[in-house]
């Protein structure tokens, strides 16, 4: 059973124990705020609304399409046309407005040789095409997206298939998220949590750079 997250938490991961490693993307692989925001706004102009508004960003930032276009719109005609349009669009195009984290790849390429890596994100069938896009496909033993699972995040659906994948307990898991739904996703898995560039959350460790997980999760250098 994993401790009780806390706000003020430094680093309550035991390191040792932990045999796989997940990963959210959006906020964590990548800062894709921009690219969301981009993409949204331009769906809404399809279907003659105003761009995304500044008290929106951050519900879109955690919720798969289908719940964020609801949010967005409602449930109306507008929103059916909405879900139509973006069966046809070409993620790729947004591309160009992620930003890669930084460190990221000299956590993922050591990390590698020594746990299981693996999503969970609320992002849909674009996760593994963005994923090939940026050359990390290579990296992870399992991707499961919102398109993968019946519930999204928080729901456990996720968690627990990567959980049943690797048989492995919670507290074999380190989960490293950015928002309030990666929080709760925790909280209801038992798994451990890193918040990563969020200090408003409660978590077992507080990272700002992927380069202070290297000590926790015994990585001394990729030589």
């Amino acid at each position: 059973m994993t401790k009780p997250l806390a706000h003020d938490s430094q680093n309550g991961v035991p390191g040792e124990s932990i045999q796989v490693v997940v990963f959210d993307c959006d906020g964590v692989l990548f800062d894709s705020k921009d690219a969301n925001v981009r993409f949204y706004t331009h769906v809404l102009e399809q279907v003659g609304k105003p761009a995304v508004r500044s008290d929106q960003k951050e519900f879109i930032h955690m919720h798969p399409v289908r719940v964020s276009l609801n949010f967005l719109l409602g449930s109306g005609d507008d929103f059916q046309s909405a879900w139509e349009y973006c069966q046809t669009i070409d993620f790729a195009a947004f591309n160009a407005y992620l930003a890669q984290e930084p460190g990221l790849v000299d956590l993922l390429r050591p990390l590698k040789r020594s746990h299981r890596i693996a999503m969970a994100t609320n992002r849909t069938i674009s996760t593994r095409q963005v994923l090939i896009h940026f050359g990390l496909d290579q990296y992870f033993d399992l991707v499961v997206s919102a398109s993968d699972v019946e519930h999204p995040k928080p729901h456990p659906d996720c968690m627990q298939k990567i959980l049943d994948t690797f048989n492995v307990d919670p507290s074999q898991v380190l989960y490293i998220g950015d928002s309030s739904v990666d929080e709760e996703l925790a909280v209801r898995t038992g798994v451990y949590f890193a918040a990563y560039k969020n200090p408003k959350l409660s978590a077992h460790m507080h990272v700002e750079h992927f380069r202070e997980l290297h000590p926790v999760l015994g990585i001394l250098n990729d030589g």
